[in-house]
């Protein structure tokens, strides 16, 4: 049997001394632990039901696997998984892979911070800060059973990652509204990623729209025999790259990012990118034809590469059928550009398909219908204008065809919702709501 935390909602009284020994402990910077409380009609008739929760130091840690600079590891004798600030690049990655909103931001030092599980203190003897500050005995430390977190909460999330947490309260099985507390929520400097605060970061908006475009571009060139223009394609190559680097927080480390090839989807594309932009470089200043063959090709995994990273924090199905991705759009700019009108219809047909699907999904954000149409309609002039070759491929139908593909990337970011507790706990809140409402 191994060991994680023991929690019984049952004697949490929301006192946030486990947060605050934790913080003391660690010299903290962030709060690495959240105390959530569910009331189901906050009213004082009725039970209130707290939930301590910090990094479950998850036995398939998709935090680690995702970690492009493999900054993560895991002690052997504990368990715990512990991330090594110096190796960090601040890339975030690893708060849009854990659904438990464990891993928290450092705006200071512009790297990630999470509970180490006080290992050092556990290899002593010691027990973690946040269970021996525990006044009532709530949160504990010891063996748990595998089936612990074969959940009391109907709602908690679950990506077969197996977390080091075991739930030993009972008769409380639903919670019919949710209320997350927090005594430093007002100072906390970042909460997990979610599709809210995305688009917070328009660096990687731009460089995946820019790769697109130049993966595209280089592709069209191969079909119609030429090389792309050094002028355009050097600075548009080197413009691509370094919008890639506004998210990272730092900068220096970068070349980290190259670390981890073998489980992170993030390690991968920067892999594939370097891959295509050496070979397209090549390709152009020394225009020789097959390394221009091996540039299309790495661009086109390139893309696919791209897509990966958002499957791999996804966990749904819904980000694989939308039509922003950057592989089908890249196949559509190619038809496009070439003039290829049959591959367009194709492909546009499938992409009009899917944004229809994303119409219809219930989950889509309703606020973003008229936009979502809009978009369509860029799409069916585009079309249109490629079939009739009216006014193709004249500067305002190019103009109006990238820019119902850069709305369909920005809807994509919305769209885009990696399983999260904060996420989960909202939706369930929205669905008691309208349960009760319809009784």
């Amino acid at each position: 049997m191994r060991k994680g935390f023991i929690f019984n909602h049952n004697k949490c009284v929301s006192c946030n001394a486990c947060s605050a020994a934790c913080i003391l402990e660690n010299e903290w910077n962030v709060y690495p632990r959240n105390i959530f409380t569910f009331n189901s009609d906050v009213d004082l008739l009725t039970p209130v039901i707290n939930l301590s929760l910090a990094c479950n130091h998850c036995e398939s840690a998709v935090c680690m696997e995702g970690c492009p600079a493999s900054a993560f590891s895991r002690e052997s004798v504990t368990g715990a998984i512990i991330i090594n600030e110096k190796k960090c690049i601040g890339c975030r990655y690893c708060q849009w892979n854990c659904p438990y909103d464990a891993p928290k931001f450092d705006i200071d030092k512009k790297v990630v911070s999470k509970c180490n599980l006080c290992f050092s203190g556990i290899l002593e003897g010691r027990q973690p800060a946040c269970t021996y500050a525990c006044p009532t005995g709530a949160l504990n430390f010891g063996e748990i059973t595998d089936s612990g977190s074969k959940y009391i909460y109907s709602w908690f999330p679950d990506k077969n990652l197996n977390p080091a947490i075991e739930f030993t309260a009972s008769g409380y099985s639903n919670t019919l509204k949710t209320v997350p507390e927090n005594i430093f929520a007002q100072n906390e400097p970042q909460r997990a990623v979610n599709k809210k605060n995305i688009l917070n970061e328009p660096s990687l908006l731009l460089f995946s729209f820019l790769a697109t475009i130049s993966v595209s571009t280089t592709i069209y060139s191969f079909v119609e025999g030429v090389f792309p223009g050094k002028m355009i394609f050097i600075p548009f190559l080197i413009l691509t790259g370094l919008v890639s680097f506004f998210h990272l927080g730092k900068v220096t480390r970068s070349w980290r990012s190259l670390t981890n090839l073998r489980t992170s989807p993030l390690s991968r594309e920067i892999a594939a990118f370097i891959i295509y932009s050496f070979t397209g470089l090549t390709a152009v200043l020394f225009h020789i034809p097959v390394l221009l063959i091996a540039a299309s090709l790495a661009g086109l995994i390139f893309l696919v590469m791209i897509d990966g990273v958002y499957v791999f924090s996804n966990n749904n199905r819904s980000i694989i059928q939308h039509s922003g991705q950057t592989f089908i759009t890249g196949l559509l700019m190619i038809s496009f550009f070439s003039g290829l009108i049959f591959p367009f219809i194709f492909i546009a047909l499938i992409k009009l398909w899917l944004s229809v699907h994303c119409l219809r999904e219930r989950k889509i954000n309703s606020n973003l219908f008229g936009i979502r149409y809009l978009r369509i309609v860029f799409l069916i002039i585009s079309g249109a204008s490629i079939i009739s070759h009216i006014s193709f491929p004249g500067t305002v139908i190019v103009f109006v065809f990238l820019l119902g593909e850069l709305i369909d990337r920005v809807l994509f970011y919305f769209d885009f919702n990696p399983l999260n507790i904060n996420t989960l706990i909202t939706e369930q809140q929205n669905i008691e709501r309208d349960e009760k409402k319809g009784g």
